[in-house]
């Protein structure tokens, strides 16, 4: 593995708490606007300097506490159906991936991540939506494609993002139950990965610490939802997973070529 073996050993390292902590802020604020961005920045970012087996865990338990911060809030948004629909597929396929995470070189889980958001972006760039609600069919192979990726990289946004995005969904509709899914995924996939002996004590005591940092930025982010989300919402999405995608393709690609 590259980057920091252990959770234990990050207080050794003061340049990688405060990129970890900033990225952390910033997650929050994506997380509080979009529903969505706590995983797609926080894993990418904090995978730069920690090996993805690490950062998962890390992430994860960060993204359980953040649905619980504002459920009272999303509640009256959450649309039922795909929420417990996209929630059970998804935890499901998420135990698949969290098996993956570990047998991939971190370079190239990398890489994968990014090749996914760029593929995510270029298809929301191209402006194309179905207007009716999606079959049950489609919602399913969504789940699936989700869960799959948010155990093998905590970053099961993507299918999701193009699923809500492109449909006929309001964007506080589709922010609440996003939220919601999120939410029920991580919980399944920080299970998993404490079963599999990769959630130690430390762990859980970075978790913690920097829960504040995450849950400040979720209440800018939920304040400038409020102000600017029904105008810019699918805009600031496209440009959140564009930057993801480049820093993260550059950054495998360097490591693989090196």
């Amino acid at each position: 593995m590259d980057g920091i073996a252990t959770a234990g050993s990050l207080t050794a390292h003061p340049w990688t708490l405060a990129f970890a902590a900033v990225s952390i802020l910033a997650s929050g604020m994506m997380r509080g606007f979009s529903g969505f961005g706590a995983a797609l920045f926080g894993m990418p970012a904090l995978s730069m300097v920690f090996p993805p087996a690490l950062a998962a865990p890390i992430m994860t338990g960060l993204q359980v506490l953040s649905s619980l911060q504002t459920v009272r809030t999303d509640k009256d948004h959450i649309l039922g159906k795909q929420a417990i629909v996209l929630s059970v597929v998804s935890s499901l396929a998420a135990l698949v991936g969290a098996k993956l995470l570990f047998a991939a070189n971190p370079a190239t889980s990398r890489l994968i991540m990014g090749v996914i958001v760029l593929g995510t972006v270029m298809f929301l760039a191209s402006g194309w939506r179905y207007r009716q609600q999606p079959d049950l069919a489609f919602t399913l192979a969504i789940g699936a494609c989700s869960g799959l990726g948010n155990g093998f990289a905590a970053m099961g946004g993507p299918p999701l993002i193009a699923y809500f995005l492109s449909g006929p969904f309001s964007a506080r509709n589709s922010r609440a139950t996003m939220t919601v899914i999120f939410g029920v995924q991580s919980l399944v996939s920080m299970l998993t990965l404490a079963a599999l002996g990769t959630v130690s004590m430390s762990t859980l005591l970075y978790i913690a610490a920097t829960y504040p940092l995450l849950a400040v930025g979720i209440v800018l982010g939920q304040r400038l939802f409020l102000k600017h989300g029904d105008s810019h919402y699918r805009r600031v999405c496209v440009l959140i997973l564009t930057g993801l995608a480049m820093v993260l393709i550059v950054r495998s690609a360097w490591a693989l070529l090196g």
